[in-house]
């Protein structure tokens, strides 16, 4: 079970986003060779960019946290000792999550609200697109609760620091 879960958030998180920007760079490329090539522009290329641009930075800013490649700025955090870090990291990422926990059910609601919309060309309900943010929510809730627990183990005392403190100390 836990080998098909991986799975399916690797669909997600990966695949899906990488699909989805071959899908982008290809369309776009087919626009703008049917624009200025051709003299005859297409109208579905401009809702095919929309969304998989959507899928490629939502999807892939998942796989980017379960990573923990994401941006982030850690400037006093880094010359901070282990604990203090921890400290902050912790107080950070318990915001975050907090934050994103209460938008799930309002985003959840305004996404299947918007399913009386659709596109203009393709008429995909606008509820498709929007989803996806929910699974972000979800996504960087369960990344920012690892994170929480690896700051918790920090401060008593279990492990003697975070990795991500480990890493930004090696680039001081």
């Amino acid at each position: 079970m836990k080998r098909f879960l991986k799975f399916i958030r690797d669909l997600f998180e990966f695949y899906l986003p990488l699909l989805a920007f071959i899908s982008m760079f290809v369309t776009f490329i087919l626009q703008i060779f049917f624009r200025y090539v051709v003299r005859h522009p297409l109208t579905w290329t401009q809702e095919v960019i929309l969304l998989c641009f959507i899928w490629s930075v939502i999807f892939g800013s998942c796989y980017t946290m379960r990573c923990r490649s994401h941006i982030k700025f850690t400037l006093i955090y880094d010359s901070l000792p282990a604990k203090p870090a921890a400290a902050c990291r912790f107080l950070g990422n318990l915001i975050v999550a907090g934050i994103f926990a209460v938008l799930i059910v309002p985003s959840w609601k305004y996404s299947i609200y918007l399913g009386f919309e659709k596109t203009a060309v393709f008429r995909i309900p606008f509820t498709f697109m929007f989803l996806s943010f929910v699974y972000f929510l979800c996504s960087t809730i369960c990344c920012t609760i690892v994170e929480i627990i690896e700051d918790i183990k920090v401060l008593s005392g279990r492990i003697p620091d975070s990795v991500d403190h480990k890493l930004g100390k090696e680039r001081l």
